[in-house]
């Protein structure tokens, strides 16, 4: 979430070859020097400093060396400051207090934060833009946001972000270990995660829908807890992996209410844009996923968005950042600004009347540390001095920073937390390549699958590999995203150089992923040059070539990659990416042809997608005999793909977005109100779409009996168990998306059309059937009472007595066959900010 042209310029792209050459033989936070073969947490060079031998250690408070990283309990001055392991987290932070001066507080709250030498605390850059996996040297970049959750797999979300955390704590260790490679130059070598991206895809549109899971709250939140827990050392159960120490931690982020970049879409941009957002949408929409992701999976900390809501620049907000997260959701983590959106307060949003006031404003209003530079809280003395902010203040935000890094194990010996033992053998391993590639044909959706003439009347999918084998040409790959291996990744990832390295494009997948097609039989022709297409004299070459295939495979889509230079001339609507919204959901005019031309050949076309915010199919519907949506989906995305078009994985992805037929079903961009117009998302929209989220097909066909209720009448404050039975009735073992869907009809304020209310996604053998439990929460059947804003901050949420009707099936009630019942609400309850029944309430 950091301005594009700073990040390139913080990455040190060569130093990570040049760190497999050169390895030291420290731990933890400590560096080898080069020189000397000490290990210090500062200087190598400090000509001031006595040095020790080779391999021995420099004690954090003094010039005393041990042999060892298990001695450093025996070197001088610890007992009782905030290095003693022995004492509380609490103890610790009150000595610190006491012992920093101002200047030193100050200097901390910034992404790089120096060294404070006379403490002991070594300088740490907590800028790591790690979304869905860690930037910079042989790591493991998963599917983007859509790709995650298209799987409606919290488990996988689990095993992905463990993954993450993993790999971000082995890498800031190696890089660490070696003078001139320590992550203070770093931004993704650090172990403060800033991910995962949380905001909803209210307009497609948005240039990081390719960021965010999903459009839907309940579904978004259940896959954050499973990513964030994952990052942070907690196991699927709920266990910590060690009861001390963090793995890293995960940031929730954006807070809140941003889904705008302004660029190419003609708004403001996003560091000027104002959310005006109701009530009711904030506490329905916008306002759920944070809560889980602070309180649920108790995210380290939250990055404030850029923009103002209601006229409030969020990063300067006492009721959001204070109020809601502190006083009402009780959560202890730290806020950080997004890249200069503390210095925005006053530089873009003009909330106050100079830099000295936004430093004070942002402080008071619960802002711990300024993303990006030091332009704002490099007035925070003066501010001080003039009485617009305290010491106390200041402090609280440098404690809550240093909490974080106490409970990662930064200040502790090394060989106290296991996490330090993780390196560069732990970058990129076999077992995590293979959880990527499985990743991406998770998050597969087979959105069509035709039969055809060609196959025996049968669906096209899944190929077989005896229609290819042997026959040169006879499987035809167009569209210039096939062979594009760098633009699966999406939006942040890569930044070391290296992105084709080990990268799997979809036509690569084809030919080399064991579908055995690798001598001659796959033809690739592009057709269009790129995602503009505005060159189509490949047209006529591609069509002939396809005519003489047994099948043919499109692949359409857009630009994501946010180092690819879509060049001066390209449609806005060829890319979206962080600063860049569509200005429409349609794909550029003459991809769609090039899918009817090769159609019109009367070969089965398979066209696959590869893209972030839904699309408008258009005439893809007709032309298309199989739809699969790919979405970006990472490093192994091309494997993926061949897996699922070949019959390895039986696709089970379901789709996390809904797909509009056009742009005039939605409201304009920029507009907040999900009840705008038609509504936007599937919870709100009043029209028909192209592709309903939560729908997907397979390879096999399940079928639903026995829908059990926990009980036909609940209290206000209850929870709802239920269990249904779903049985494999197809050919193929598979996986079922086991969906819930809840309506309040006979509410008296506007709700939600239907809201997904819970989810479980189980594999089920041919012929077997499985009772899958399942749980309806008063949160997803809630109402807002009242959209006055006068009571934003204190909202009416409510369960109302009376009639909820549940859906349960493989999708939304209105798309496919499900199983329903009516259960009766007996009392209302009024629930806290928290979506729950205050302590002690009875029904």
């Amino acid at each position: 979430s950091n301005d594009m042209t700073m990040r390139s310029a913080i990455v040190l792209c060569g130093v990570l070859a040049a760190a497999v050459a050169v390895r030291g033989g420290c731990i933890g936070e400590f560096q080898h020097c080069p020189t000397t073969g000490e290990c210090t947490l500062f200087q190598c060079d400090d000509p001031t400093v006595h040095h020790c031998s080779a391999n021995q250690y420099r004690c954090p408070l003094s010039n005393h060396c041990v042999e060892s990283a298990d001695a450093l309990d025996t070197c001088p001055g610890i007992k009782g400051t905030h290095l003693d392991h022995t004492l509380s987290i609490d103890e610790r932070l009150t000595y610190l207090k006491n012992a920093v001066t101002m200047e030193e507080a100050i200097g901390q709250l910034t992404n790089m934060a120096p060294p404070i030498e006379r403490l002991g605390i070594p300088g740490y850059n907590w800028l790591s833009d790690d979304e869905h996996g860690v930037r910079g040297w042989r790591t493991t970049y998963f599917p983007d946001g859509p790709g995650l959750g298209a799987s409606f797999d919290k488990k996988l979300l689990h095993d992905v972000g463990r993954v993450v955390g993993m790999e971000a704590r082995a890498e800031h260790n190696y890089l660490t270990e070696t003078e001139g490679l320590r992550q203070f130059a770093f931004n993704g070598a650090g172990i403060t995660v800033y991910g995962p991206n949380m905001n909803l895809v209210k307009d497609p549109r948005w240039g990081r829908s390719q960021e965010v899971y999903s459009e839907d709250p309940r579904l978004s939140s259940a896959l954050t807890i499973g990513y964030v827990t994952g990052i942070q050392g907690e196991a699927y159960n709920g266990t910590k992996y060690n009861p001390k120490y963090w793995q890293a931690g995960a940031c929730c982020k954006h807070f809140v209410a941003y889904d705008i970049e302004g660029g190419g879409s003609g708004l403001l941009p996003r560091d000027h844009f104002d959310a005006n957002v109701t009530t009711r949408s904030f506490w329905e929409h916008y306002a759920p996923v944070f809560h889980d992701c602070a309180i649920t999976a108790r995210g380290s900390h939250i990055m404030a968005s850029y923009n103002s809501m209601n006229g409030i620049p969020t990063a300067a907000d006492p009721n959001l950042l204070t109020n809601l997260l502190r006083t009402q959701w009780k959560w202890p983590g730290f806020v950080v600004g997004d890249y200069d959106a503390y210095a925005n307060i006053f530089s873009t949003h003009h909330y106050v009347a100079d830099m000295e006031h936004a430093a004070s404003a942002g402080m008071n209003a619960g802002l711990d540390q300024e993303g990006g530079g030091t332009r704002a809280i490099a007035n925070l003395s003066v501010a001080i001095k003039d009485g617009l902010t305290t010491n106390a203040t200041v402090l609280r935000a440098f404690e809550r920073l240093m909490r974080v890094r106490i409970t990662l194990g930064m200040f502790d010996p090394p060989t106290l937390n296991p996490y330090y033992r993780l390196g560069k053998d732990d970058l990129r391993t076999p077992q995590s390549t293979a959880l990527n590639r499985l990743a991406a044909a998770k998050g597969v959706v087979l959105h069509a699958n035709r039969q055809s003439p060609k196959n025996g009347m049968k669906p096209i999918l899944p190929l077989k590999k005896d229609m290819f084998a042997g026959l040169d040409n006879s499987l035809f790959v167009a569209g210039s995203l096939a062979n594009n291996a760098n633009n699966t990744f999406g939006n942040y990832a890569c930044d070391s150089g290296n992105c084709s390295t080990e990268v799997t494009s979809i036509l690569g997948g084809l030919k080399y992923s064991g579908t055995g097609l690798d001598k001659g039989e796959v033809k690739f022709i592009p057709g269009c040059m790129d995602t503009n297409c505005v060159d189509v004299s490949q047209f006529d070459k591609a069509a002939m070539q396809a005519r003489l295939a047994k099948v043919s495979v499109v692949v359409l889509g857009t630009l994501g990659w946010d180092r690819l230079d879509a060049g001066p001339n390209a449609d806005p609507n060829s890319y979206e990416r962080e600063g860049h919204d569509r200005t429409s959901i349609a794909l550029t005019a003459n991809q769609y042809v090039l899918a009817e031309k090769l159609a019109a050949t009367g070969t089965p076309l398979i066209c696959v997608l590869i893209h972030g915010g839904s699309i408008q199919l258009g005439s893809l519907l007709r032309s298309c005999t199989a739809i699969v949506d790919a979405w970006f989906p990472g490093q192994q995305g091309g494997a993926g793909v061949a897996d699922v078009l070949f019959g390895k994985v039986n696709p089970a992805g379901r789709s996390p977005q809904t797909f509009y037929s056009s742009d005039a079903e939605l409201p304009p961009l920029g507009n907040m109100d999900v009840y705008a117009g038609k509504g936007t998302t599937y919870r709100y929209y009043r029209g028909t779409p192209d592709i309903a989220f939560g729908s997907g097909l397979s390879y096999t066909t399940f079928s639903y009996s026995k829908l059990v209720l926990g009980a036909q009448r609940i209290g206000g404050c209850d929870t709802l168990k239920l269990s249904v039975d779903v049985t494999n009735t197809g050919t193929l073992d598979g996986e079922e998306v086991v969906q819930v869907y809840v309506k309040t009809s006979s509410s008296a304020v506007p709700t939600p059309r239907i809201r997904l209310a819970d989810f479980e996604r189980v594999a089920i053998r041919v012929g077997e059937t499985v009772s899958v439990a399942l749980e309806v929460t008063p949160k997803y059947h809630c109402v807002i009472e009242d959209n006055d804003k006068d009571g934003f901050w204190a909202p009416k949420i409510r369960v109302d007595a009376g009639t909820v009707e549940v859906y349960v099936g493989g999708g939304q009630p209105d798309v496919v066959d499900v199983l329903s019942a009516n259960v009766e609400v007996t009392t209302a309850a009024q629930l806290t900010t928290e979506y729950k029944c205050p302590s002690g309430s009875q029904n």
